[in-house]
């Protein structure tokens, strides 16, 4: 009787999260008749994006059936105790307006996870203050010798077992800057004392932009957002350029239920080079996106792994992508390896539906000869290019 009614329950279950993440009626101009129908409706008028309430309500009936199943929630229900300042609020609010994606709803919720701290406190009677002064006596020590990383760990071990009570994320403005503000957090630990940490993330109310401190990239991990705009791009010194790029990339992407896009590889050789030039759009998350990217290796070399070209390879590119007549994004020309941009939204496009229209300008009249002449025997033969000098325009 009891697995009757858990398997009557999951099948309940099952049905909510269907009509949780089915879309609504009014998601379509009108209800398809047939395949072909449906089809039409969707290259015309995307689909709609997986807003964050949604995620969040797929994770509830997800973790519903696992404790139906087994009697035990897969997810903690305690959420981490987060707050923020009207500032961020407002910031995050204009994007979640916008696109559907609001990452304080998705941080509000992340589940609680200092009962292992408090666990081992008060299963070992430990003085958590002063705990917490030994594990910054070695962060110090890992400091002064450089050794970074090691120290971020020794801080962070440090404030998770002196048991987190809740945070407060708020903007600190920047010194000198009338527009500028560093977000920073306020965490309050279980002994009464806080701790204020610096992210390195920077708010530019004057221009719309989000990104590390000196016009770093966002937590040093290359990326720069634009929330006026809805739109993430890389910098040159994205982490990614140190790993190349391979096939394996792009399978295990098709793999997951995140990424649905096409590519181009454009190869040739030059200069004892293979290079090879390739270019990337659809959809990535919540996003209609596009990348070109420039890449070689030595002549001969086996499989499909390349470099990333270094500083002397990179050169002017811009791009825009298109839905129909419709631009969803462009990024102006500029000297680089990579040119990216996602543009996060509520509503997405199929890949073949969307028209990425780049330049690139070559380094030599060899160089463009060899490119053009890669395009034109690719065997697509879905690109059209146009040359201005030593700078070619494809559409694709």
């Amino acid at each position: 009787m009891k697995t009757l009614k858990r398997v009557i329950a999951l099948i309940l279950t099952l049905a909510i999260g269907f009509s949780v993440c089915a879309p609504s009626a009014n998601a379509f101009v009108a209800s398809p008749e047939n395949f072909d129908e449906y089809r039409e409706i969707i290259e015309d008028g995307g689909y709609p994006a997986l807003s964050s309430k949604q995620f969040l309500e797929i994770v509830k009936v997800f973790n519903t059936a696992i404790r139906f199943l087994t009697g035990r929630g897969f997810i903690k229900q305690e959420h981490f105790n987060i707050t923020a300042d009207a500032l961020l609020t407002e910031v995050c609010n204009s994007v979640a307006n916008e696109s559907g994606f609001d990452i304080l709803m998705l941080v509000s919720r992340f589940p609680e996870s200092k009962q292992y701290a408090e666990f081992v406190t008060e299963t070992f009677q430990i003085d958590t203050t002063a705990l917490r002064e030994k594990f910054y006596e070695l962060r110090y020590a890992e400091d002064a010798k450089g050794n970074v990383p090691m120290a971020c760990v020794y801080y962070f071990l440090g404030l998770y077992f002196s048991v987190i009570e809740e945070c407060h994320a708020y903007c600190e403005p920047l010194e000198g800057s009338e527009s500028e503000y560093e977000v920073c957090l306020k965490i309050i630990l279980k002994d009464g004392t806080f701790e204020r940490v610096g992210t390195g993330v920077v708010i530019n109310t004057e221009t719309g932009m989000v990104t590390g401190k000196d016009g770093g990239s966002i937590l040093g991990i290359g990326f720069e957002f634009s929330y006026t705009e809805l739109l993430l791009y890389a910098q040159t010194n994205v982490w990614m350029r140190d790993f190349g790029f391979t096939f394996l990339y792009d399978l295990f992407c098709y793999t997951t239920p995140f990424f649905f896009y096409d590519t181009r590889r454009i190869k040739f050789d030059y200069e004892d080079k293979e290079w090879m030039i390739q270019v990337w759009k659809g959809n990535y998350l919540v996003s209609n996106g596009a990348e070109v990217g420039i890449y070689n290796r030595e002549p001969g070399s086996f499989g499909t792994y390349y470099d990333c070209v270094d500083d002397s390879g990179m050169m002017n590119m811009s791009m825009e992508l298109y839905h129909g007549d419709d631009l969803i994004l462009e990024r102006p020309e500029q000297l680089h390896w990579w040119l990216t941009g996602f543009k996060i939204s509520d509503r997405l496009y199929p890949a073949n539906k969307l028209t990425l229209d780049f330049t690139i300008k070559m380094q030599s009249e060899e160089m463009l000869d060899a490119f053009c002449e890669a395009v034109e025997n690719h065997y697509r033969h879905d690109m059209e290019y146009t040359v201005d000098g030593l700078t070619v325009n494809v559409v694709w």
